[in-house]
């Protein structure tokens, strides 16, 4: 791997962290790390403090950094933000779509063309993760049902074509993998959705955004009652502490 720059590593090191490479807890290695990338420790300290001000990593005093272990209040305003914040995007897809296929386009056909690929590609990213999750889980690849999963909920986002949105959902997203490291195997925490993401993904292919968010809705809040309850379980003092075996 070539060197990266700062910006590069964040989301590197993001994308461990979403993908279940780095659990909570794990204190990480400047050496290692330095070595890995090719990067400075200056380069490396620059992620570290972008990854801290997203509540991913934490720099314990004579300690080092560590990747962050939520608390359980901070679960649960994660998973309120995040449903609001993704069946929003669902139905501002939904007005988007709808004034799109309803007025006239001032620039010919570029913008249209614009528009229709960003529709279907969008489309095809969501129908794409679901179907992974799907087949990872029939091999028993619970792993890559979690990362498959972050991929899904992120391939929403984009269907309403904010990078604002996009931007800090994936964010939140990165930090409920945190959770899920920590609750349960991977098996208990993903299984329950995976049909959801399925008939979800089914209802977007199908163009009824409404009615997907309207699920998603049900889903999430039902994944909050499963998920932050099962973290609580493993919390002492409002800190996580590792699952029983």
């Amino acid at each position: 791997m070539g060197k990266l720059a700062a910006g590069a590593l964040v989301d590197a090191l993001r994308a461990t962290i979403l993908d279940g490479g780095l659990r909570p807890g794990t204190r990480l290695d400047e050496t290692r790390l330095g070595a890995q990338f090719e990067v400075s420790r200056n380069t490396l300290r620059e992620a570290f403090r972008v990854l801290a001000h997203e509540h991913l990593v934490e720099h314990l005093p004579n300690r080092g950094v560590f990747v962050r272990r939520p608390s359980v209040r901070e679960a649960r305003d994660v998973y309120e933000t995040r449903r609001l914040l993704e069946c929003g995007a669902l139905r501002e897809a939904a007005v988007r779509r709808a004034a799109w296929c309803g007025e006239p386009d001032p620039d010919g056909s570029t913008r249209e063309r614009h528009l229709q690929h960003h529709w279907e590609t969008s489309v095809l990213a969501v129908v794409d993760a679901a179907e992974r999750g799907w087949r990872a889980s029939e091999s028993g690849d619970w792993d890559e049902v979690g990362s498959a999963n972050g991929q899904f909920h992120l391939a929403l986002a984009t269907l309403a074509d904010n990078d604002v949105i996009l931007r800090t959902l994936r964010s939140l997203v990165t930090e409920m993998r945190l959770l899920f490291l920590v609750v349960a195997a991977a098996r208990e925490v993903h299984e329950p959705y995976l049909e959801d993401n399925r008939r979800i993904a089914s209802l977007v292919a199908s163009g009824e955004l409404v009615r997907a968010a309207i699920l998603l809705e049900d889903y999430l809040l039902r994944a909050e009652r499963h998920l932050v309850g099962l973290y609580a379980t493993h919390t002492l003092d409002g800190r996580a502490v590792e699952p029983r075996s």
